[in-house]
């Protein structure tokens, strides 16, 4: 009972997950053939969960071959993320703020429109 709770419970919340981001493809947004290859797999993982309640055995191996079908599209996901988090910017690629001679410029051009426009 434990495998097929484990596989159950599995299935539901990648499928969810992969389902939620495909609905917005209404949005205009591309369909990635990983989210569709994930959803395949939670299907697949949900189909183990019925076949372990009476041939534990296949449905492990059936559970096998979806978890890496759904590892396929989790796995490049968290390695972007964990190389965005741990890797340090190159120093051109830092964000340079304005200089305070620049701002003041800028300030004064608005502010001397903003006269402008009152006093007329």
């Amino acid at each position: 009972m434990l495998p097929f709770v484990l596989y159950f419970v599995t299935a539901v919340v990648t499928g969810f997950h992969v389902y939620t981001l495909l609905s917005f493809a209404v949005y205009g947004v591309p369909v990635n053939l990983l989210e569709l290859l994930s959803l395949l797999g939670s299907f697949c993982l949900l189909i183990a969960a019925y076949i372990s309640l009476f041939r534990p055995h296949a449905a492990a191996r059936l559970a096998l071959l979806a978890c890496l079908v759904i590892w396929s599209f989790y796995a490049p996901a968290i390695a972007k993320i964990v190389r965005t988090r741990w890797v340090k910017p190159a120093a051109m690629s830092q964000r340079m703020g304005p200089t305070v001679g620049a701002m003041s410029k800028y300030s004064f051009i608005a502010a001397q429109a903003n006269l402008s426009l009152t006093s007329e």
